[in-house]
């Protein structure tokens, strides 16, 4: 009975997935870095290529190439916590982890250029090419002219196209980010790595990709016999519970159109930065993925604080409803209209015996110094994101 419920609850996650994202997962995993290796990439590619093949041969890939795979990633690409892409890493202490071929750097900044670097990438023994909407080393976002020559290149050279979504997904203002009209326009990756914005983490296949639609793979029980035929062979399906925490995530953001939901609470958050004296054009990410400048962080006259990325600074709003009122951030975040709600927010907390609270619904631990220096906002029930952290209670005090 209970092994049957797991298989239902996988079924079912599965139907979510391909509903919302229109694209089928595939491969899950305990972490992405895990779903970026080039050895798996490789042997994932073997599979689904190998449809109709009598030899197991496949039209993206050499038996040379996978004695030795690697991958080709863009320049300033974020990296990996190890394997192959942890030799780019943005994250010093990371980088003497990194075993394996060195990626191949493609450079975008000419996109004329592209076509060649990915043929010489292809003829070196590249399985694929990962690239990012949105870097999330500094939240530049990719060009529409380079995406289209990305696409067209790796179509032409047989190079699999991998897109990583990681934190892309959902607050980009669209499923994925490169289904945004500005990019989707031009065609789309084979696969996607997804991870932390949908609550677990692996691989889908966009069966429309600029390579996958060369295998004729329509109809869509064909499509799933191909995923489970992976899963049962090759991987497990993730446990029941990060499953359901996934499955949980999906259903509300369809339900809730979460996408739509981004672009706006995007636009005020924009809107506010800038009322800082900040200009939009150091603004980084996509709608609400926010990239800030360190320096320009401490600007803002707010109690605002993100995450770090080295230079920069990544805001994550949840996707409450009342993070689209303009009017309640303004008043009760922002500005010095603010002051009296953030004072009264600062007292509750530092009133509180302990130093940690549990946001609603989230697992993250939201600490605070019983001094006040440190306090975080009120979770989720007072309708604010966990990541809008209240810093310095003497500043909040003024």
């Amino acid at each position: 009975m209970l092994q049957h419920r797991i298989h239902d609850i996988g079924d079912r996650y599965r139907d979510a997935f391909r509903r919302f994202f229109t694209a089928e997962p595939i491969s899950l995993h305990g972490h992405v870095s895990d779903a970026s290796s080039p050895a798996l990439l490789t042997s994932l590619i073997s599979h689904l290529a190998s449809r109709g093949s009598t030899n197991g041969s496949s039209p993206f890939l050499e038996e040379a190439d996978k004695a030795n795979p690697c991958v080709a990633i863009l320049e300033g690409s974020y990296g990996a916590g190890y394997g192959p892409l942890a030799h780019n890493s943005v994250l010093e202490f990371v980088r003497p982890l990194a075993n394996g071929r060195n990626p191949i750097v493609i450079k975008t900044h000419n996109a004329a250029n592209i076509d060649d670097q990915v043929r010489k990438a292809k003829r070196t023994g590249c399985v694929a090419l990962i690239a990012e909407i949105v870097r999330a080393r500094d939240g530049v976002v990719i060009s529409q002219s380079a995406w289209r020559h990305l696409l067209r290149a790796c179509e032409k050279n047989n190079l699999v196209l991998v897109v990583d979504e990681a934190l892309t997904a959902i607050r980009c203002g669209a499923p994925f980010a490169y289904q945004l009209p500005q990019f989707q326009k031009h065609g789309v990756p084979d696969l996607v790595l997804f991870g932390k914005a949908v609550r677990t983490n692996g691989i889908a296949v966009d069966w429309r990709g600029v390579n996958m639609k060369k295998l004729e793979v329509t109809d869509p029980e064909e499509r799933l016999f191909i995923a489970l035929q992976w899963q049962e062979r090759l991987t497990e399906m993730a446990p029941a519970a990060s499953l359901l925490t996934s499955w949980g995530t999906i259903v509300l953001a369809e339900k809730e159109q979460w996408p739509q939901r981004a672009r706006e609470i995007g636009r005020i958050l924009r809107n506010l930065i800038e009322s800082e004296g900040i200009k939009s054009s150091l603004i980084g990410g996509s709608n609400s993925l926010i990239y800030l400048r360190v320096q320009d962080q401490a600007r803002i006259t707010s109690p605002v604080m993100g995450a770090n990325a080295g230079k920069y600074v990544r805001w994550f709003p949840m996707m409450d409803a009342v993070m689209t009122s303009e009017r309640e951030l303004s008043t009760k975040v922002f500005g010095p209209g603010s002051i009296p709600h953030r004072r009264d927010v600062s007292a509750y907390l530092t009133s509180q015996a302990g130093g940690t609270l549990m946001s609603d619904g989230r697992h993250e631990q939201m600490k605070y110094a019983k001094d006040g220096s440190i306090v975080q906002l009120l979770p989720k029930h007072q309708g604010y994101a966990a990541e809008l952290v209240l810093a310095n209670s003497e500043a909040i005090q003024k």
